[in-house]
């Protein structure tokens, strides 16, 4: 009987390790003229590019995306010839998947543990060959659907 339920503890604790996350997949309004004219490149297509995926968040509608690792939040303050317009870009999805190339491995282990928010540099996320030094505030989240809010 208790090798049975061994067993059965086993299973169990193996079925919820493969559980998939879901994570909200979206960019700001503001990404898509841009998606379309060579943003495809670096990023996933995002199920939606909605004002909704802005903070706060409105779920409602929103699109997710499976995911086996963390969830991501990406916001970027919008800059016009050096200015800042008080405008900020928002995306979110999982981070596997947000960006074609991925995420340097080293920000994505910072970041594959905690629920935490960090400022850095574009550089220092993304795996692109020419990333420029802009500040993006990165939010991170394990969980299903956890990206609607950004963490402390």
């Amino acid at each position: 009987m208790r090798f049975f339920l061994l067993l059965f503890l086993i299973s169990l604790t193996q079925a919820v390790s493969l559980r998939q996350n879901h994570c909200y997949s979206c960019m700001s309004t503001g990404y898509e003229e841009y998606f379309y004219k060579g943003l495809d490149r670096f990023f996933t297509t995002p199920k939606n590019f909605s004002s909704q995926c802005d903070e706060p968040m409105n779920t409602r509608d929103m699109h997710v995306t499976s995911c086996r690792t963390i969830c991501l939040t990406v916001q970027q303050d919008l800059y016009i010839l050096g200015q800042p317009t008080g405008r900020r870009l928002t995306m979110r999805g999982c981070a596997l998947t947000l960006a074609r190339r991925g995420l340097n491995n080293h920000t994505l282990a910072m970041f594959d543990r905690y629920d935490i928010c960090r400022e850095m540099s574009a550089a220092d996320l993304f795996r692109h060959e020419r990333s420029d030094s802009q500040r993006v505030r990165v939010c991170s989240c394990l969980g299903d659907r956890c990206n609607s809010a950004l963490s402390a």
